[in-house]
């Protein structure tokens, strides 16, 4: 069976996976309500909020619309937090619903930086809401979100959006403490669920700026005021909104959330920082480059830099035949240059992450690399034991 070793989808367990073959459930009445209500709560306490929680049938990609379509109207300026392919859809978006587009960019492999978000909020006072990607994937970047949102501060009327798409679940990321007015993430990522679920949290100071709007947002399946039209008017029969809800997906959601916190959110957290520190430790052990330093280096994956004269795409294709292991090609500026392993959810073990060293080992050895042989899978036990 091929092992997803890529940034997502991931892998997900054998009880999440056999929730998806049960039997099929309508999407009202009591039982569902049950459970609809149980993965919003489960969810809640992952986000570390309070705040109103919705569950899109849809991936995450739709959390990060309904983010931007709710907190700037037509000709309202918005920052747009810009380090990777992710910042690059914020800004679709944004200027596909009318939106100014004000850039805090930094380079392919850097993070944003709280003294960006600061000065451009300054120089800017007519924006009205931000968006940054918490962990941009497409570079394996994870930004300072405390300094972020510390500058944010600075302007309280700015509404704040962040992406914790490839983050959330593990990575600490206390929404309400934080004051992240709207906060995304997706099922399929380091939650170890499936795909097809993307979640959205909408602060008050959110929620005060959708009811003073000029015009209604331009929506109907995504409009957060119809989703809590329905939750509050139909709650004890079809709360989650005007659709057929996935049910088949909200099971082993539910299952991945208990999984989740029987772990513990702050083990499962420090597992994920073993895993980023002991595959990196491996990497350099292998004589291999990494595409970013470790103060910004994502937890959720690593990019390692491929070594002179190798085609990242054979060194995949022989690792996916070979080993059965799907590793992941760069994204955008990084396409032929890097290869991304995720280590998330459940491939941030040792399980998953020793064979992929192997793999890396024997096919960069094959392909006639200059590595360090035989010194990688000691180095990530070691320091992941630690």
């Amino acid at each position: 069976m091929l092992k997803l070793m890529i940034p997502g989808p991931t892998e997900v367990s054998d009880v999440v996976r056999a929730e998806m073959g049960l039997p099929m459930q309508p999407h009202y009445g009591p039982e569902w309500c049950e459970l609809y209500d149980q993965v919003t709560s489960k969810l809640k306490q992952v986000f570390q909020t309070k705040n109103d929680l919705y569950v899109l049938a849809a991936t995450s990609s739709s959390a990060m619309e309904t983010a931007v379509s709710h907190a700037v109207e037509p000709g309202q300026a918005i920052l747009i937090c810009n380090n990777g392919v992710f910042g690059d859809r914020f800004t679709e978006m944004a200027e596909l619903h009318g939106a100014r587009v004000i850039t805090a960019r930094s380079e392919y492999g850097q993070p944003i930086t709280g003294e960006q978000v600061y000065k451009a909020l300054q120089e800017h006072p007519e924006v009205k809401a931000l968006a940054v990607v918490h962990n941009e994937s497409s570079t394996a970047v994870e930004s300072n979100l405390q300094e972020i949102m510390q500058a944010a501060a600075t302007r309280p009327e700015v509404l704040t959006i962040v992406d914790c798409v490839s983050s959330m679940g593990g990575v600490d990321i206390p929404t309400d403490k934080l004051g992240i007015d709207y906060c995304l993430s997706g099922s399929q990522k380091c939650f170890g669920a499936p795909a097809g679920l993307g979640f959205i949290s909408v602060s008050p100071k959110a929620w005060e700026r959708i009811a003073a709007r000029r015009e209604p947002v331009r929506a109907w399946y995504l409009s957060l005021n119809i989703l809590r039209q329905y939750r509050e008017k139909w709650s004890n029969w079809h709360p989650q909104g005007p659709n057929t809800a996935p049910v088949s997906l909200y099971k082993p959601l539910s299952q991945a959330l208990d999984e989740i916190l029987a772990e513990g959110l702050e083990k499962r957290f420090a597992r994920h920082t073993q895993a980023r520190d002991a595959f990196r430790a491996a990497m350099r052990a292998m004589g291999l480059e990494l595409y970013v330093p470790d103060q910004w280096a994502s937890r959720t994956l690593t990019a390692v830099r491929l070594p002179q004269g190798i085609d990242g795409s054979e060194l995949r294709d022989r690792i996916q035949k070979r080993h059965h292991i799907l590793l992941a090609g760069g994204l955008g500026a990084t396409a032929d240059t890097v290869v991304r392993v995720g280590h998330l959810a459940h491939t941030a073990t040792p399980e998953y992450l020793l064979p992929t060293i192997a793999a890396l080992e024997e096919e960069l050895s094959a392909l006639g690399a200059d590595i360090n042989a035989g010194q990688a899978a000691g180095v990530f036990k070691e320091v992941f034991n630690r």
